[in-house]
């Protein structure tokens, strides 16, 4: 990775800077980032990016940002390298994006609690698989951790209601991801996906629950014989199989572009995880102008996506309505909404007063 953490240049370089730590720089973390170093171009970017294999910060990637860092194995020693990188580059905002760099940047006390901004993308304890001393241990430390946090950037209306039950007086300002519209339509090419395809983009793991997806997509396939259904993405392998014994039909692994060719495509894009921040694949999907069915959960409810289902068979069934008869009247005043609250423009405003410009 890039960057000299020592160079007495940095120091007092101006603009304003902003770190950003990301402790898993993939899937919709890392697009939310990239936009938020494209919507404040006036500031400085840094990265300091958690050290997996595979997380690559790209070619195109490397403009966006003037330094970027891979942080050290070991929970303690990325709060240390957290709070030497700050000492040394002295930015103007340490912008934590998620919970574990949500802990390394706030437990670094040599990070001004005022320099500090907390983006979520979802709380940890918004997960479903916990048993109930896990949620209560997130919680507590969540609830210890806010005294550390200068203001919440929550991506959904949901991670600022959650912000305040944390801390009543806690800073928080509400910074939408964007929702782009992009071309959108069939296909001629022969790598896309067949008419009557539901998608799910995503990593096979417990939050976006696939076996939630294979029971709609067995019920689909019984109400409409001729729908396909596919899973755009891998993981788990015991995901995998449930997945294909349904008859669901999963990609493996595709790059982004790849992934928007046959979101494209998608007669019906669908969302089954269990908890989430502010999906990017489903605002992705309305930006493709493709219909929507979701699952219940808080987060999407504070977006107001509409026509939310509770159960495998309810999508099932809105999904094979959706290709009989088309999208509902209401579709296009849904997209036209979330467009407006989705904009780059509202993104940039209320990031620029998270940071304090």
């Amino acid at each position: 990775m890039r960057g000299d953490p020592g160079g007495a240049a940095a120091v007092n370089a101006a603009p304003a800077a902003v770190l950003h730590v990301v402790e898993a720089w993939q899937g919709g973390v890392q697009t939310i980032v990239r936009d938020y170093a494209r919507a404040v171009p006036e500031m400085r970017h840094l990265l300091l990016m958690g050290d997996r294999d595979g997380y690559q910060v790209t070619d195109a990637e490397e403009d966006l940002f003037d330094g970027a860092w891979r942080m050290p194995p070991g929970h303690f020693a990325r709060v240390r390298e957290t709070g030497r990188l700050y000492r040394y580059q002295r930015p103007d905002v340490v912008h934590a994006h998620s919970s574990l760099a949500g802990g390394y940047v706030r437990l670094a006390l040599s990070v001004p609690r005022h320099r500090i901004v907390y983006t979520p993308h979802c709380y940890a304890m918004e997960r479903t698989d916990l048993a109930p001393y896990g949620q209560a241990a997130v919680w507590t430390a969540e609830r210890l951790l806010a005294w550390r946090t200068g203001i919440v950037a929550g991506s959904s209306p949901r991670e600022v209601e959650l912000a305040h039950a944390l801390r009543k007086r806690q800073p928080t300002v509400y910074v939408p991801n964007v929702v782009r519209p992009q071309k959108s339509g069939p296909d001629s090419s022969n790598d896309g996906l067949p008419p009557r395809s539901i998608a799910v983009v995503g990593r096979l793991c417990t939050q976006k629950d696939p076996g939630f997806f294979a029971d709609a997509a067995a019920e689909g396939r019984r109400l409409m014989p001729s729908s396909n259904w596919f899973w755009l993405g891998d993981g788990e392998p015991h995901h995998r199989k449930r997945l294909e014994q349904a008859g669901v039909t999963v990609t493996g692994w595709l790059d982004h572009h790849d992934i928007q060719h046959m979101l494209a495509q998608a007669s019906v894009y669908a969302h089954c995880a269990q908890w989430e921040g502010a999906p990017m694949t489903l605002l992705e999907a309305v930006g493709l102008g493709r219909p929507v069915v979701a699952r219940r959960i808080p987060a999407l409810e504070s977006l107001g996506v509409p026509d939310l289902v509770d159960t495998p068979q309810e999508l099932a069934a809105t999904a094979v309505a959706l290709l009989t008869h088309g999208p509902a009247a209401h579709t296009d005043e849904t997209q036209a909404r979330l467009y407006a609250e989705h904009s780059p423009e509202r993104q940039r405003t209320t990031l620029r007063q998270a940071y304090g410009r």
